[in-house]
């Protein structure tokens, strides 16, 4: 994937996506006065009107449209307190680095949103609405069992997440699909103690943030070990505890 091109993605290749009309919505936006970002895409200079639905550390995401259907815009804005020239290479390189990272879990069979659109210079992600719940509202023993297969199939792909948390987890549909969203801290690794993280973070979400969900942590193991085997599965947990033993020893120290 070059950072020098605008690259556009989808899984049907008879739909060539390319930007459309001003959304319909913009004036519905503006009467109801709600919070708008509006860019020019360099691939034919058309706007779009978002509305701002979560204001991040890293970047801002935005509801809105890509050719009728419903969409989400992830933009990473500059940061004044960087070099301009950085500041442009660190944006641009993260974005195609999630972009990335999203088809990639994809092809291993882990559900993603669908990329439509990125443009490198100006650090946005055009994606797929995911409709559903964040499986941080809705957790069940069965959604864990889910999130455990789908973090094997990434380790199995070599990809860690790097922010495995049940609020980057959407329940989809009639709550049978679960979708994982937020690659910006992904990176690949064959390591097992860069997976075994992976693995502890979400540990350590289910006994903090989910305790009334019983048997949380053990339904992600067992759906971990349906796709990676006991062997290795015995391997990840091993070092799992490894490392909830060096942070003992550390906070003791």
């Amino acid at each position: 994937m070059k950072e020098d091109a605008l690259v556009r993605q989808d899984e049907d290749a008879a739909f060539q996506p390319v930007l459309g009309a001003v959304l319909p919505e913009q004036d519905l936006f503006a009467f109801l006065g709600l919070e708008t970002h509006v860019f020019i895409s360099t691939l034919d200079g058309i706007l779009l009107l978002q509305q701002l639905l979560k204001k991040g550390a890293e970047a801002d995401i935005y509801l809105t449209g890509w050719r009728g259907r419903p969409a989400v815009a992830k933009v990473r804005e500059p940061k004044p307190y960087r070099h301009s020239a950085l500041d442009l290479s660190i944006r641009r390189q993260r974005t195609v680095h999630e972009a990335g990272f999203m088809s990639a879990a994809k092809s291993a069979g882990v559900r993603a949103p669908l990329v439509y659109f990125v443009d490198p210079e100006r650090a946005e992600i055009i994606m797929e609405r995911v409709e559903g719940t964040p499986a941080r509202d809705a957790l069940t023993v069965k959604l864990c069992r889910e999130m455990g297969r789908c973090a094997a199939l990434l380790h199995a792909a070599g990809i860690v997440h790097g922010d495995l948390t049940t609020s980057n987890f959407i329940s989809a549909g009639d709550g049978d699909r679960l979708v994982l969203l937020d690659f910006g801290l992904s990176y690949y690794s064959e390591r097992t103690e860069d997976m075994a993280v992976d693995v502890r973070l979400i540990k350590e979400v289910f006994t903090s943030a989910h305790i009334s969900v019983r048997g949380a942590f053990s339904s992600f193991v067992k759906g971990y070990e349906s796709v990676a085997g006991k062997k290795r599965t015995a391997k990840i947990l091993e070092n799992v505890r490894e490392i909830e033993q060096r942070g003992r020893y550390a906070r003791v120290a």
